[in-house]
């Protein structure tokens, strides 16, 4: 006689299953009339525990549920115990126990009971879960075919929804009827708890019942799920919903609404929190596993502490942060009597809303720092009154300068000279105060403000380099601010004398705000101190910052700490402590972007001599019109407010980029034709070959054929062949890739796996995806390899499950451009072969592709020296665009930077493959640059460096290994800064333009009022 106990420790609850023979019943029943345990129908004995929260201590709750099952039957000889769930290792190390893994436990439990299922959704307290299953007839065994899990992000997961219905006094248990009875949904962020706090907040102020606020968070679950768990994969139902959230029916029935099934497709099975258990005890039957008895499970000892645990890092100490704000006096208005001149800026954010006045000689006057409060019309308007109030006609406001996410907006109402990006407000704020109290400039900003970090690189007075928070508020202000208020800490007067204090801060790590209390929780049933745990907050931020914002980028040496965040010392500390640097805290470090902003304005009035369109302090004066609405661009749904000032529209609401913001632009019109454009037509000018009757080969835009199209589409039309070009990158095709790849490539990767689903949707007979070693040899270069993804790509593709049907129609020639014509000729036979070419017609059809590619490179490159003549005679700046081609010319991977910057700035853009490179030596810089597109771009360095006029901006894409160095040699080639952009296919471009115009405005491309100031 045996019986099998399968355990599954999730974040927040523990659940047991005790499964037996048929001849175990009557043993079973006597644990199951103590109501631990209760009977759930099978094919064979099964128990379950009840649903047991963890309450921090999951050891413990493991330990009764095993003790209630020791003390009913206590005469069974016990086989197997098999623990799983994200809390398996507690249990694995202490007791010497086994442990399998959480997706093949709930695929097996549910396959048991419910062998029908094909999908299963699975919310649990800290993760989320997408299976594809499928059930052999003949062994009854349940596969995997596919699966997803969420990061560590908390959207869409059960502590989610209990943190905001904490929020809204409700229990968890109660949200589910109560959405379900709500007439009508608020829109909330489905995608960070900060950000969804904030809707809450704002959604209540409109009048929105709570209720209303509910149904909108489950509503806010389901999309996030899709969006960032199924990802457009494959549902199949039937479906079956698991996890502790499957008992909220508000999010049962927006999954329903959102996949359009009904309650036999998509349905909550009896057990739903229990399929981790009971697939961990069917696995204990399993013959190969080895035997363990009863008694390996021992009385284990208290817990350790957190010191004993080695959890915790190195108390917090001020020895090296310098912290400015004691240097600076109150302003005293001048005895005369008179009027000053002045100057306003204003920064508006998300949380906080900073207003400054500076004097002529830039001087603060005067600094507020507000909460928005979603209101930044009237939280504006209060500051204003406040300035008049307190200084009358003592002022007289010269200039006028806005930025921050309600620039736009509080631009237009306060009738602002001049508005400008955040970066550029808070180098400039930077910059002038390092001037005047330190003497050395600073080159690196931390800025961390309410739901906000940024991260910005300054050489030599230049933006190079910038970064800021994705749709995560983890490690910002409001992060912080929750947690201490949770622990009963004031934020302000507490937090950072409590931290200072700490003898052991307890190492937090960097998580979502969401589990962070979590862990707060659990280390408070541990018995660590409020110091302890407060230290480790600010830990916790400074780590979240510098491994999500900073990212490995350079930090220099001057290190400035600002934004609201660095009104914390503790932080601060923190940062010193990790970097083992100093951490400077300029005065007036929450309101730097406003006094940026303020010295702005005053450059710009008196470089153009224009007076200041300002308003004056009542905005009730001023006259507009309100519009609100829903964004549906992402699954966040934002509400949006269009404000329209005089016929000028501008927007407050987006969380998630640029889509609503108007763009600075300037006088500055491009002195050398679109090349872009020009290049694009040459490219394509080469694959007419639509017309053929020969078989229809598909070539995709993606990879090399951004530089090799003309040599492969001559080579097919010489061949007899139709070429079939893949539509140009779209959404549908970026999603499709990433649904495809098997792997975490590169974007760049990705794309092209769409791009190849793309061409079979249009029933092509052949896919061309060759398998390119390398390029044509230089004198200066030992190698000319391509990276190990562009060469590998047709075996990539071919290993992708869903594109295997198709892997025969794959033509996969492998070439060296580095040998000779005659050698990629013979290379090339068994490609003719394949479309019905004899071998001399195929080596005719590669001499005359040959002929094509370089024809095209002529024509380009032509191009490009009259662009660069031109810039020469007219004395304009110039922007290279450097990088591989397929981050340079694909428009939808790079959101068309070299477009916006022509269109919106009247920037003159060359692209780095229109610039005459043969004769370029790059030894000097780099003698073993074995990469093709790393001798290109430092040969593009090595040009630039002899052309003030030109600077560059490296475009790249994030996990790019090669391009990860080589950047470090671009700066000794050119020997100036350049601005580096990173994509990794996020589909807004809030922070490549907001760094292009931070770089632009450093290079004196923007602020064209400077030139008429030294004219």
């Amino acid at each position: 006689m045996s019986i099998f106990l399968g355990i599954d420790i999730g974040a927040i609850s523990v659940k047991a299953a005790v499964l037996g023979d048929p001849d175990d019943r009557p043993h079973l029943g006597k644990l199951a009339g103590d109501r631990q345990f209760t009977w759930l129908a099978g094919p064979a004995p099964l128990l379950t525990s009840r649903y047991r929260r963890a309450l921090g201590d999951p050891v413990g709750a493991a330990e009764d549920l095993v003790a209630a099952v020791q003390k009913h039957v206590p005469d069974v000889h016990w086989d197997r115990i098999l623990v799983t769930g994200s809390g398996a290792g507690l249990l694995q190390h202490r007791w010497g126990l086994d442990r399998v893994n959480e997706f093949r436990a709930i695929a097996t439990g549910v396959g048991f009971l419910h062998p029908q299922v094909a999908t299963i959704f699975e919310m649990g307290g800290e993760t989320s879960k997408f299976l594809r299953v499928e059930r052999d007839p003949a062994t009854g065994q349940t596969s995997i075919q596919d699966y997803e899990t969420n990061g560590d992000c908390a959207a869409g997961t059960g502590s989610f929804i209990d943190q905001q219905a904490t929020r809204l006094r409700y229990d968890v248990e109660e949200v589910g009827a109560i959405a379900c009875g709500a007439p009508s949904a608020a829109r909330v962020a489905g995608r960070c708890s900060v950000f969804a706090k904030s809707d809450m907040i704002h959604a209540q102020q409109k009048g929105f019942t709570p209720p209303q606020i509910l149904r909108g968070l489950c509503d806010a679950v389901a999309r996030n799920y899709k969006g960032s768990i199924t990802k457009g994969k494959p549902v199949v139902p039937p479906v079956a919903f698991i996890g502790g959230l499957a008992r909220n029916d508000g999010v049962v029935q927006a999954l329903r609404e959102l996949f359009k099934f009904d309650a036999q497709q998509l349905f909550v099975p009896e057990a739903y929190a229990w399929f981790g258990a009971i697939g961990a005890a069917l696995l204990c039957r399993d013959p190969i596993r080895q035997r363990r008895a009863a008694s390996t499970i021992l009385a284990d000892p208290a817990l350790p502490t957190a010191e004993k645990n080695g959890v915790t890092t190195r108390p917090l100490g001020l020895e090296n942060v310098l912290l400015l704000r004691d240097r600076v006096r109150s302003y005293q208005l001048p005895d005369d009597g008179g009027p000053v001149t002045a100057y306003l800026g204003v920064d508006i954010g998300s949380v906080s809303t900073n207003l400054v006045v500076v004097d002529d000689a830039g001087e603060l006057m005067h600094e507020i720092y507000v909460r928005t409060q979603g209101r930044p019309i009237e939280v504006v308007d209060a500051g204003l009154r406040e300035i008049a109030e307190r200084f009358g006609e003592r002022i007289r406001i010269a200039g006028v300068g806005t930025t921050g996410s309600g620039r736009e907006l509080i631009g237009e109402l306060v009738g602002a000279d001049t508005i400008t990006d955040e970066i550029t407000a808070h180098k400039t704020g930077a910059m002038y105060v390092s001037q005047r109290l330190l003497g050395e400039p600073v080159d690196t900003i931390f800025e961390i403000g309410g739901q906000d970090a940024k991260f910005i690189a300054i050489q030599d007075g230049i933006v190079v380099d910038f970064a800021m928070n994705e749709a995560c508020a983890a490690g910002t202000g409001s992060f912080l601010e929750e947690q201490a208020e949770r622990l009963g800490v004031s934020i302000k007067e507490e937090f950072a004398r409590l931290a200072l204090q700490a003898r052991h801060p307890v190492r937090l790590g960097e998580r979502c705000t969401v589990f962070m209390e979590q862990d707060v929780n659990a280390w408070q049933q541990r018995g660590a101190s409020k110091e302890d745990l407060v230290a480790g907050l600010a830990y916790s931020v400074a780590l979240n910052y510098l491994n999500r914002v900073v990212r490995g980028r350079r930090i220099g040496r001057v290190i400035y700490f600002q934004g609201g965040t660095a009104y914390n010392d503790a932080v601060a500390a923190a940062f010193a402590g990790i970097l083992g640097t100093r951490i400077v805290v300029p005065p007036h470090n929450g309101v730097i972007g406003a006094i940026g902003m303020a010295l702005l304005a005053r450059e710009k009035v008196l470089g153009t001599g224009r007076a200041s369109t300002f308003r004056g302090f009542d905005l009730g004066a001023v006259h507009y019109t309100l519009r609100e609405f829903a964004c549906k661009a992402c699954s966040n749904q934002c509400d949006m407010q269009e404000f329209t000032v005089e016929g000028v529209k501008t927007y407050w609401g987006d969380k998630c980029g640029d889509r609503y913001r108007k763009r600075s632009r300037t006088q500055r019109t491009p002195a050398i034709p679109d090349l872009m454009r020009l290049r694009r037509e040459l490219l394509l000018g080469s694959s007419n070959g639509h017309g053929a009757s020969g078989p229809r080969v598909g070539v995709p835009q993606a990879m090399t054929f951004h530089d090799r199209l003309p040599f492969w589409g001559a080579l097919l039309r010489e061949l007899g062949g139709a070429v079939v070009l893949s539509d140009e990158t779209n959404r549908k095709i970026s999603q499709d890739g990433i649904d495809l790849t098997v792997a975490e490539p590169c974007y760049p990767i990705r794309v092209a796996h769409g791009h190849v689903q793309d061409l079979l949707d249009k029933g092509v007979d052949w896919l061309l995806l060759p398998n390119i070693l390398d390029a044509e040899p230089t004198p200066d270069s030992v190698h000319s390899h391509l990276c190990p993804w562009a060469q590998t790509l047709p075996f990539v593709v071919r290993a992708v499950p869903r594109l295997a049907a198709a892997s025969d129609r794959i033509l996969a020639p492998t070439v060296r451009f580095r040998l000779d014509e005659a050698e990629v000729a013979e290379a090339l036979l068994p490609l003719g072969r394949a479309l019905g070419a004899t071998p001399g017609q195929t080596r005719r059809a590669v001499a005359r592709a040959f002929a094509a590619q370089r024809a095209f490179r002529a024509a380009v490159e032509a191009a490009g020296r009259e662009a660069l003549a031109a810039l020469e005679r007219s004395g304009e700046p110039g922007i290279l665009l450097v990088g591989r081609g397929y981050n340079v010319h694909d428009v939808a991977v790079n959101l068309n930077v070299a477009g916006k910057l022509r269109d919106l700035y009247g920037i003159n853009v060359i692209p780095m493959d229109c610039l005459p490179l043969a004769g370029e030596d790059i030894r000097d810089v780099n003698d073993n640059m074995y990469w093709i597109s790393g001798r290109r771009i430092l040969a593009a360095g090595k040009l630039a460096a002899r052309h003030p006029n030109l600077h560059l901006i490296y475009v790249t894409n994030f996990k790019c290994g090669p391009d990860s160095y080589i950047k470090q040699f671009l700066g000794d080639a050119c020997g100036r800064p350049f601005l580096t952009l990173q994509f990794d296919g996020h589909s807004n471009d809030a922070g490549m333009l907001t760094r292009c115009e931070a770089y632009l405005d450093s290079k004196g491309m923007l602020r064209w009022w400077r030139t008429l100031a030294s004219a």
